[in-house]
């Protein structure tokens, strides 16, 4: 499943290791929103909002509250795939 958005732009690993927060979040049940990935990456919240929209468009995270203030987040079907394809490379 090897897409430009993982691997060859720029921001890639960025967006690898949102993925892979996301689920954590999951995994510990905790919420899981854009303030707080900002805040555990040490980056601006419009950096990770624009790699944040490239994750929701291309189908790899969804928004479990459309229009709620926080978004709280969630991998997609795809993203739990891609998640399985960076989890598996890293054993």
């Amino acid at each position: 499943m090897k897409t430009i958005l993982f691997y060859w732009s720029k921001g890639a690993d960025t967006r690898v290791k949102m993925i892979k927060f996301i689920a954590r979040c999951e995994r510990e049940s905790e919420p899981c929103y854009l303030n707080l990935i900002a805040e555990n990456f040490k980056l601006s919240h419009v950096a990770i909002k624009k790699h944040l929209d490239l994750l929701v468009e291309s189908g790899y995270v969804k928004v479990l509250n459309s229009g709620g203030k926080p978004l709280f987040l969630a991998l997609s079907k795809n993203g739990i795939e891609i998640l399985r394809e960076f989890s598996s490379k890293s054993r």
